[in-house]
Parts: C-alpha cells; structure tokens; sequence
C-alpha cells in the first residue's frame, strides 16, 4: 500500500510540475509586450485603484514597424484626447490587442493622443480585500469620473473622445450626468455596449445566484482558465463557448490565443450584479435606476456599434440605448451601425471580433477615426 501511495504522490507532483511548466510557457509564448510612454496607477477613495496608460501619436513605417512620432504630438494635443475603456473580463488590451491589430493604435497613428484606463476589475494584482470593492457602482461612482478628470488634468483638455467597448460603454451610461458631466465629453463611441440585458445561455445558468448574498457567488477564474487553453484556440475554434464569446469565421488563425492572454477574472462582486441583471432580464442599473433613463437629454455626438451575431450584446439590446441617447434632443447627431452581412458588413460579427475581427480596421476602426475627425 505504502508504494501505492507513493507512486500517486510522485504521480501528482510531476502532474502538477507539467502543469505548471505549461501554463508558463504558453503565457510567455503568446504573451504581446506593449509599450507606453507612460503607465499610472490612481488609487480611488474607496480603496481600490485604476491605471491609465498614454499613447501619444505613432507613425507607421512601410514595413509595418510603427515607433513614435513626436512630430505629431502638437497637432494631436490641439485636438481633444481619447480615452479608450475596455470591457468585462479583460483588461486595456481589449482596445490593444495587438501592434496590428488595435483600435487605440490606429488612432495613434492617425494623430491622436489616446489614453487607455484599466478599471479595477481589469487589474490582475487586486488584493483579496478589495474583492467586494468591485461592484459596478462603485466603478461608475470612482473609476470613470477620476480616469476622465486624470486624462483631462495630464492633458489640459477641456473635453476627451470617449470610446467604451461592452463594460465600458455601460460605465458610461451608468455615469454620465451623474458623476460625469456630459461637458467633458466631445463625441462618444459604443462598442458593442447593451442597455437591456438579455437571458440567453450560457448567462441563464447563473442567474439564480441573484438570490444568494453577493459574498456566496464566486469569483469566476477566467484568467487561469484562458491561458490553460489559449495553446487550442485555433485547433477548437467553433465550440458552443467559443461562438458565444465571438465569431470564429471572423478572426484570423493565432489572433484568438495571443488574446486570451489579456483575459482576466470576473469578481464575484461584479458576477453578482451580472447576475441580478441576467436574471431580470432587463436593464442595467445603478442603485436601482436603469441606466437609459440617464441618457435621454444628452447632446453629445454618439457612434454604436453592434455585432449581428453578438450573442453577450445583442443588436437590439445596443440598440436600446441608441434610442434612448438624446431621445428629448431631435437634433442630436447619432449613428447607428450594425455588422452584419445582410448589413453590408463580411461578416456576421459576435462580440469579442468587435476588437479582433480580420476586417475590423475597415469596418470599425476607420469609420471610429472619420467620426471623431469629423
């Protein structure tokens, strides 16, 4: 018994061992270094903390090398910023992806000076105790409104372009005239953001958690989950998990693995509230008040967009709050763009391709760029 006991012990250690090793070395294969001239970390009041990244103006070589461009940087600084917000999940990257593949450096390099803010939900070093700090109230009431006023106080700007993919779009309807002053805002973008959420699997599975206390639902280890498999994204491309998160017909082969290393966990305490709108199946709120009802008197220029095939945020549930953005100022300037093929667009597009997808720089990034220069 005793060489049993042994061998499975001895078994278990060189499994764990392997494991460890390959997660390590996968991390570090399709990890993507990027550089900013600058990275800030802002603690906030209630005890948490955000970073703030600056991408001041690049230029980009024939050969596809891109490096900074100083020359660039007074015509940039003339204009307002832009401060790029990612989604649930995930972290800055969501809007940098890759040196090719990014909507903040396509920005960049068409003379922008762009700023990238990690929530604290986006941060992989929180501390344990700042888990029931992660509430989506709290970020509307902290994070946004001190990442907006860093940026424009860094800057000297009186206004900023304000870009927000999923979350980060939500952030914004759940903040603005409320702890954000719709002044500070020249033009907005939503990338794929939903007013209503609706129950579709695999989010009803865990909308019963709503009736537990928020301390009972777990934290949702996304970040360890994606690097153990990252290595198969392209070899099991079209699994039902995969075509939730996004279209794999619409994302190069090695795009998928090298983003899921920017994937982070889903706080309990955000899961919670996740949960509470999922099992409502209704609209997103901020102490009770749903966030549309905040966006009908606003004058901001607006550009949303949605994927056809976003199965996290649906066309119609973008299109909610599209409707509700100026609804009481006829003359508000706003746009509605859906990608989809019936739509004109190459592809049916989910949620995750709204940043990764292979034709995303025609069909999003340059029309964001001819928005916000217009």
């Amino acid at each position: 018994m005793s060489g049993v006991v042994l061998l499975a012990i001895a078994v278990g250690i060189a499994l764990l061992v392997a494991t460890i090793a390959h997660y390590r070395y996968w991390v570090k294969r399709l990890t993507v270094p990027l550089e900013y001239v600058l990275e800030e970390r802002i603690e906030t009041p209630d005890g948490s903390a955000i970073e703030l990244r600056r991408l001041p103006p690049l230029r980009e070589h024939p050969s596809g090398e891109v490096e900074p461009a100083p020359e660039k940087l007074p015509e940039a600084l003339a204009r307002p910023p832009v401060l790029l917000v990612h989604g649930i999940g995930i972290n800055h990257q969501n809007n940098d992806m890759l040196p090719d593949l990014s909507l903040a450096r396509h920005l960049a390099t068409a003379g922008r000076d762009c700023w990238l803010l990690t929530l604290r939900t986006g941060r992989s070093d929180a501390r344990l105790r700042e888990r029931s700090l992660m509430r989506f109230e709290r970020m509307a009431r902290h994070d946004l409104p001190i990442g907006i006023a860093r940026v424009l106080e860094l800057t000297g700007a009186p206004q900023l372009d304000y870009v927000g993919f999923s979350m980060g779009g939500i952030l914004l309807y759940g903040s603005i005239s409320r702890t954000v002053d719709p002044a500070q805002l020249r033009k907005v973008v939503i990338i794929g953001s939903p007013a209503i959420v609706k129950t579709r699997w695999p989010l009803v599975l865990f909308g019963w958690t709503r009736f537990l206390p928020w301390w009972l639902v777990p934290t949702i280890p996304l970040r360890l989950a994606a690097r153990m498999v990252a290595f198969v994204a392209d070899v099991f491309p079209a699994t039902p998990l995969h075509r939730f998160v996004y279209n794999p017909g619409n994302v190069e082969r090695g795009i998928a693995g090298a983003s899921m290393m920017t994937i982070q966990d889903l706080p309990a305490a955000l899961a919670y509230d996740l949960a509470c709108w999922v099992g409502r199946g209704g609209p997103c709120d901020v102490d009770g008040c749903p966030v549309v009802e905040r966006l009908e008197d606003l004058e901001v220029p607006a550009l949303f967009f949605a994927g056809a095939a976003d199965h996290i945020a649906p066309p119609e549930s973008v299109r909610a709050a599209y409707d509700a953005w100026g609804r009481d100022r006829p003359a508000v300037d706003k746009t509605f763009v859906l990608l989809g093929r019936e739509a004109g667009a190459s592809e049916d597009y989910g949620h995750g391709d709204l940043a990764i997808g292979r034709r995303a720089r025609e069909e999003i990034f340059e029309p964001v760029e001819a928005f916000l220069d217009r």
